[in-house]
């Protein structure tokens, strides 16, 4: 791994990090649990994440992780502003919280929701962006 590489991770989860901290500030101003801010910052990375491996694998083909010819844009979009964005440590601290203020259910349906609704959102978004691709591009 080169030192470009881990500097245009950084710059790229720097970027995503603050993304998500608007997300949950704003998800909390509007009077909704602050827990659900990590929920809309990971579905929309996962999401995010699906599209750009979807558009990377339709344009370029199998194998679309780190090609030389492309790895700057998978590093800073992929490894550094998704992974910036999603955050399994915060979903982690708010199912132990909402565990341990008596709220196990609630916290039950929170991981739930993360890891079956964000993989289906990952390969949603990945389906959507590979047929929007064919049908750009590939229309007689």
């Amino acid at each position: 791994m080169s030192a470009m590489s881990i500097m245009l991770a950084a710059v790229g989860g720097a970027v995503g990090a603050a993304v998500r901290c608007t997300i949950g500030h704003g998800v909390y101003a509007a009077g909704m649990p602050a827990w659900t801010g990590t929920v809309f910052a990971n579905l929309l990375g996962a999401a995010l994440c699906g599209v750009l491996a979807g558009l990377w694998m339709e344009r370029h083909g199998s194998g679309w992780r780190w090609r030389g010819d492309r790895w700057r844009q998978e590093v800073i979009a992929v490894g550094g502003f998704c992974g910036g964005l999603t955050t399994l440590s915060a979903l982690s601290d708010d199912a132990a919280v909402l565990w341990s203020a008596g709220h196990a259910t609630t916290a039950a349906v929170d991981l739930a929701v993360h890891g079956i609704v964000g993989c289906f959102v990952c390969a949603l978004g990945f389906l959507l962006a590979r047929r929007w691709v064919r049908a750009r591009y590939c229309a007689a």
